[in-house]
Parts: C-alpha cells; structure tokens; sequence
C-alpha cells in the first residue's frame, strides 16, 4: 500500500512542474518596446487586464495600455528605433506591434528652427491607411484615446507607409518618415486663442485633435477624407470631422512645448 502523502506528491508533481513554468512562459514574449524616461507616474494594463507601474527600463508589449499621470512623462522607445514621448494624463494603447526589421534604430530627427510666418497649403487627398497587414510583415498599430504625443518613427512605416497607423477617436495618423504631435484637445485647447478664433460659430474644439510636424509629414484622415500636414503646419480636426488649418501655432503648444523625443531619454 502506498503512502498517502507520497502518492499526494506523486499526482502535484506535473501540477506544480506547470506552476513554475508559468512565469517563464508569461515574460516569453518579445517587448515592442522599452521605457526609456520616466517623470512622475505610469502604468500599464497589459491584454489580461493586468496593471503595473512603469519605471525607466520597463519593457511594454504589443496590446499594452499605457497610462501617464498628471504632470508625468513616458518617452517610449520601440524596437524598430522609434519613440513616442506621451504627455501627462495621456491613455496609449500599443494596439498591434510585430518587427521585422532586425531592430535598426531609425535616425534621430534634426533639430530646425521655426519659420517665421506658417506655410499655407490646401488639403491634399489620401488613401485610408491599411488596417489589414500582411501575415508575418512588420506593422505598427497604435491608439491615443485621451492626451498626446510627439513622435518619432522608425522603419515601421518607412518601409511601407500602410504598415503604420495611430487612431484616435476623430481621426486616423499616417505616416511619411516623420517627426510629429497629436494632441485630443481637453479643456485647455478648447479655449486657446489661436484655436477659438479659426473655429466656425458655434463650434467647439473640445475632443478634437490637433497635429502638427517637426519634419517631413503626416496624412490625416476622417470620414469626410483626408489632408496632408506638411513641417511647421498645425491642423484642427474637429469631433465630426471637420479639418481646419490654423494659422499658426496654439498657445498651449508654445508655453508646454513638447521636446524631441530622441534626445530626452537619457
């Protein structure tokens, strides 16, 4: 007859061989990402709805929610070499993230001096960014639902322009090689100068989105279609769709700039 507590050992041992696998299979997969600055606070809610703080040297993964907190920075650097510096109260999700690139690091945006008056230009047509990447290509999908950004791109999307995308609530960001800000206008936008007086009568900023680029460009796209925002343009894209260029940059830009992310993560 067998010992009651050796045949309990006998039939936990392949549970308990699972148990302490667990832990290896759970940090098994690859970051997207790694965070390279950190002021304040930040979290992350990863795919199983799971929350962790966020310190410099944290990796983040494909599906991960990052949250930054009040008068807190993220700056993000992901595996293809491109950056993305989250102001605070923002909420970034790392919606789809595969690299194939080999982990090149992109070059880091050269610093430029603003002109002295905007560049006026009229919308320009674009195609809808693809949403649908090939199976095994490298593509970068990501969401910003409340706050902002300034970022950098890496080779994701430099490749192939579809292979990228940020979505926000109002609109779709593309992509042509680029240094760039989104911000979802709160409170502070909404009542800007510059943005209340390019808004038509009645209309209100509040939810919106504001872009702007350091270089090269961006495409931004609605339901009502899409326009081009070349260097030192700021663009408005109001809830229902509505694009408006401002004439010149917000003040809430110009008093709480947003630096280059390639050279903040120390």
């Amino acid at each position: 007859m067998r010992h009651p507590q050796r045949l309990r050992g006998a039939r936990l041992a392949p549970v308990l061989a699972l148990f302490l696998l667990l832990p290896a299979v759970a940090g098994a997969a690859t970051p997207a990402g790694t965070v390279t600055l950190l002021t304040g606070r930040g979290t992350a809610t990863g795919t199983d709805g799971s929350i962790r703080a966020m310190a410099k040297g944290d990796p983040v993964y494909s599906g991960d929610m990052v949250h930054t907190g009040a008068a807190s920075y993220i700056d993000l650097k992901f595996s293809d070499g491109g950056f993305f510096l989250l102001r605070p109260n923002t909420r970034f999700q790392v919606v789809d993230y595969v690299d194939k690139t080999g982990g090149a690091a992109a070059p880091a945006a050269p610093a430029a001096p603003k002109p002295a008056a905007p560049v006026a230009a009229q919308p320009q047509p674009a195609p809808l960014v693809s949403t649908a990447p090939q199976a095994g290509a490298s593509h970068a999908f990501f969401r910003l639902l409340k706050g902002g950004f300034r970022s950098v791109s890496g080779l994701i999307g430099k490749i192939n322009h579809d292979d990228y995308q940020v979505a926000t609530p109002v609109a779709t960001v593309g992509i042509r090689g680029t240094d760039y800000l989104a911000v979802i206008c709160d409170s502070t936008c909404a009542t800007d100068p510059v943005i209340a007086a390019a808004l038509p009568p009645g209309a209100s900023a509040l939810g919106g989105l504001v872009t702007s680029v350091y270089s090269d460009s961006i495409v931004v796209t609605t339901d009502k279609g899409s326009v081009t925002v070349e260097r030192f343009q700021y663009v408005l894209v109001l809830a229902d769709g509505t694009v408006i260029r401002l004439p010149g940059e917000p003040h809430f830009l110009h008093i709480d700039p947003v630096p280059n992310p390639t050279q903040c993560g120390g």
